[in-house]
């Protein structure tokens, strides 16, 4: 059975001896732009005033016919735009986020295996993979935005069950929805619980990059998605183990450098997941 250890220790393998830290880092990067939501929170200003100062500021003049028009006018151009950034964030995540999040997945596969070139994150842009990509990955932001309405929570434990699915559109771009709906599903089944407390390990070196005006934080993304690949390594092993998928439906029947279940291809790798 694989050890949070033991993942750490073959990502940093990895990354030490196939030397693609820095690219790791650009790819981290450019995903960091589309595919995190951009959120960003907003701040409260203070006042010294009453509540009785206020009703009466609000209610210490009137307006006229024409200057009620003008604010509806506002508020309806301000609520327009809102309507239009969230369906700008929608449709740039659809289209450029979710394909970049499986091309960050696919650079770390092919980075473990010693093939580190920069293009391998475009992969899915290329004809006959983007749209079966977009679909794939909207699907996912949207079931787990939905699932995330009901108290947030539900949303939280389906992006776990869901984790999977951007390693596989990277070996299959052609996986149908369902599919990879359902080995995610399937192989994460007793895995969420531990991908939380790997995910709460690095918060170590996370508050190390904060006392570095936060710009270390960013350092860490390579090293942190090398031990998510490794993860991903033991779950693909898991999914062929218990008949889960086969090896022809994950990779497409593609000749692709990612070997998943070959955890022991560099030498100092140890195998993560015996079955």
């Amino acid at each position: 059975m694989w050890s949070r250890s033991l993942l750490k220790q073959n990502a940093w393998n990895s990354l030490k001896e196939n030397g693609y830290y820095w690219k790791g880092l650009v790819v981290c990067l450019l995903t960091g732009l589309f595919s995190d939501g951009g959120s960003s929170g907003g701040t409260s200003g203070s006042t010294s005033a009453s509540s009785e100062e206020l009703e009466q500021l609000m209610g210490s003049g009137t307006m006229t016919e024409e200057e009620t028009a003008v604010l509806i006018g506002i508020a309806i151009g301000v609520l327009v735009v809102c309507v239009l950034a969230i369906a700008i964030g929608f449709a740039l995540y659809a289209f450029v986020g979710g394909p970049l999040e499986v091309g960050k997945c696919k650079f770390f596969m092919s980075a473990r295996e010693g093939d580190s070139s920069l293009m391998r994150m475009f992969d899915n842009f290329g004809s006959g993979k983007y749209l079966s990509t977009v679909k794939v990955m909207f699907a996912r932001y949207m079931y787990t935005f939905l699932w995330s309405l009901l108290f947030i929570i539900p949303g939280i434990i389906k992006g776990y069950e869901y984790y999977l699915i951007p390693y596989l559109m990277a070996e299959n771009p052609n996986l149908p929805k369902d599919r990879a709906f359902a080995i995610s599903k399937q192989a994460m089944n007793g895995e969420k619980w531990n991908l939380f407390v790997l995910e709460l390990s690095f918060i170590g070196w996370e508050l190390l990059g904060l006392l570095a005006c936060c710009v270390g934080v960013i350092f860490v993304a390579p090293y942190e998605q090398a031990t998510f690949t490794e993860f991903y390594a033991c779950m693909r092993a898991k999914i062929i183990a218990q008949g889960i998928s086969t090896e022809a439906e994950l990779t497409g029947g593609m000749n692709l450098p990612f070997d998943g279940g070959n955890a022991g291809q560099i030498s100092t790798y140890q195998n993560p997941y015996n079955m």
